[in-house]
């Protein structure tokens, strides 16, 4: 049985009616100009400047990359997750990570992009005493994680150039990936093998294998890792864990959006 659409007030109130309507473009778009703001709303470009500059000011949204475009910011993230919790993703999600991490005995997380960082949404720790922690909560460098380097192995070259401008990216240990050309290599090979792998780039002595997880147009909307320390990733385990996280991605992917779409 479809939901009826709310009846819209009897006084709307215009500046907050422009502004609503802009947070729905933010989320249904990577970036928004603001020729493209003015246009859709049907107001002067000074308008939609001065709407997206209240946005920003409160954390609804952030203007960065070469064209100082506009998208989501830190606190419609921050509403987005705090919805969720309740939500149909961290429910679905859960009984999947379970099984893997009882397959491998291994901490499993799933974590969401956001921008050239990802947000560690759900964990399943495993039960060795030494053993990888949960970061649930915590935002981390795209390009040093897994996860990360699993969900930009998806984009396009000029999403991934769009996202990162600068050559030189931030780095958190020795190991991490220095240079825009560098990641982009190991970008070809994640795609080539289907998953991505990390040791010892966000954390010296972690190391962790994690997939992708897609929509039904293959966006890539997640991704889920198994982490462990590093002397535990042994050549002959990295197949079966690879195996576990990449049955556990297309688990989830059914249970969200089932059948990809035929293109």
């Amino acid at each position: 049985m479809a939901v009826s659409k709310p009846a819209a007030p009897a006084y709307a109130v215009e500046s907050v009616d422009s502004a609503l309507k802009i947070l729905r473009m933010l989320a249904e778009s990577k970036n928004l100009r603001v020729s493209e703001v003015a246009e859709k709303l049907g107001v002067a470009q000074s308008t939609a400047h001065r709407l997206l500059s209240m946005l920003v000011h409160h954390g609804f949204a952030v203007q960065e990359g070469r064209g100082r475009e506009y998208r989501t910011g830190p606190m419609l993230l921050e509403m987005g997750f705090a919805a969720i919790r309740d939500m149909d993703v961290r429910q679905h999600a859960r009984p999947i990570l379970e099984a893997v991490r009882d397959k491998v005995n291994e901490t499993v997380h799933l974590a969401v992009p956001y921008g050239q960082e990802v947000l560690y949404v759900e964990c399943v720790e495993s039960r060795y005493q030494l053993r990888i922690a949960s970061r649930v909560g915590a935002f981390l460098p795209a390009h040093c994680i897994g996860l990360g380097k699993a969900l930009l192995a998806t984009l396009s070259r000029e999403e991934l150039h769009d996202l990162y401008p600068n050559p030189e990216l931030r780095t958190l240990t020795e190991r991490s990936v220095k240079t825009l050309p560098e990641l982009e290599k190991q970008l070809e090979k994640i795609r080539r093998v289907g998953f991505a792998k990390s040791r010892g780039e966000s954390d010296d002595g972690v190391a962790s294998l994690a997939v992708a997880v897609l929509d039904r147009r293959g966006v890539g909307r997640a991704a889920i890792s198994i982490s462990a320390p590093t002397t535990r990733i042994t050549p002959d385990l990295e197949p079966v864990w690879v195996a576990a996280a990449q049955e556990a991605a297309a688990a989830l992917r059914a249970r969200l959006w089932g059948r990809p779409e035929i293109t």
